[in-house]
């Protein structure tokens, strides 16, 4: 097994998890804890908030490289049955690290301001 995927390998991914994505939610906390042990800081259900999500943190370039802390945020994605079907951890406030165990490879976002704002808007998330 690979050390990371490379960004090729790691697209579709995304684009087949949030093509079922019903729901998201932001959860306090990021690699290293089971979801269901993690406050929900954040939350989204309508179609505009979710597009804008998935547009902020699937666009950018992967860094054939993952930060080693287990991040700050979640994004956890869900499918109708409020069903567990995918989720990145959130790093340093420009990158997001999808399925950060099976891919071990970060994106760096496109527009961390934009994202920041997202959370700021959608969630309790502060940046320290």
């Amino acid at each position: 097994m690979p050390v990371s995927a490379s960004g090729d390998e790691i697209r579709a991914w995304p684009d087949d998890t949030w093509a079922r994505t019903e729901a998201a939610a932001l959860l306090a906390g990021g690699e290293g804890r089971p979801l269901a042990e993690r406050s929900v800081v954040g939350e989204g259900f309508a179609p505009a908030p979710l597009t804008e999500l998935r547009e902020l943190t699937t666009t950018g370039v992967f860094l054939d490289d993952i930060c080693r802390c287990l991040g700050s945020l979640t994004v956890a994605l869900l499918d109708g049955d409020g069903e567990f079907i995918g989720g990145g951890s959130f790093h340093g406030g420009t990158d997001i690290a999808w399925e950060w165990s099976r891919f071990r490879n970060n994106l760096e976002v496109a527009a961390p301001g934009r994202l920041l704002d997202f959370l700021a808007r959608h969630s309790t998330y502060r940046r320290a």
